[in-house]
């Protein structure tokens, strides 16, 4: 009997990915401050803006591109970049993280603020949770401009370079990821990873008050 084709599209047909580096921060920067925090839903329900973000999204990308997990994405045809993804170690002795720079707040806004401190409560329970761990790989940013999304980009993404034997030898214990929005949280789920918690509503407030509301609830 001749094999089933697989229904699943390969993006390499249409698409380059590429491992990132410095080079590419100025892309990546355009892609995510021009794109990606206009769909990404924390950032629209918190209203953010290519002016408030700067900072937190600069600090994420260099932090990032220090290390060889990054890949950009390229549509072969117009050849522009559309997509990245993002990867960073973490150390449970915060200490030994890579830093590249203190965060200046007094040049982030309410929505940064909030978001920062969303995303540190959830890394110190993941912590708590997993008190054997010492070191993990975390995913920080993916995006694919929403023109080219439903074409396999994200499931090609998701663990591409990732030698899991290597890494595992390198002192790595998990790979982790904050996923916001309702279809990463599906594509996670169906590639084996499991939820250990969920910001609570309650969290999403602003200081004046007003709830936090989100585009996909």
């Amino acid at each position: 009997s001749s094999p089933v084709a697989s229904s699943r599209p390969d993006p390499t047909v249409k698409y380059e990915f590429r491992p990132a580096d410095q080079r590419d921060k100025g892309k990546i920067m355009d892609l995510a401050l021009n794109d990606f925090i206009y769909t990404e839903p924390h950032a629209v329900a918190l209203g953010m803006t290519k002016d408030s973000a700067k900072e937190l999204v600069d600090y994420v990308v260099s932090k990032s591109l220090h290390y060889s997990f990054g890949y950009t994405v390229g549509h072969k045809e117009s050849g522009k970049t559309i997509g990245f993804r993002l990867m960073s170690v973490a150390h449970k002795d915060q200490a030994k993280d890579f830093e590249p720079y203190e965060i200046d707040l007094a040049k982030c806004g309410e929505a940064e603020e909030i978001f920062m401190s969303l995303t540190e409560s959830l890394k110190d329970e993941a912590w708590k949770q997993h008190p054997e761990a010492e070191k993990v790989l975390r995913r920080e940013l993916t995006f694919v401009l929403p023109e080219h999304q439903r074409h396999g980009i994200a499931q090609y993404l998701l663990h591409l370079g990732l030698d899991f034997e290597k890494l595992k030898a390198d002192g790595i214990d998990g790979l982790e990821s904050a996923a916001s929005s309702k279809a990463n949280q599906t594509l996670l789920a169906k590639n084996g990873y499991q939820m250990l918690m969920e910001s609570q509503r309650k969290a999403y407030t602003f200081k004046n008050g007003q709830p936090i509301n989100f585009p996909d609830d």
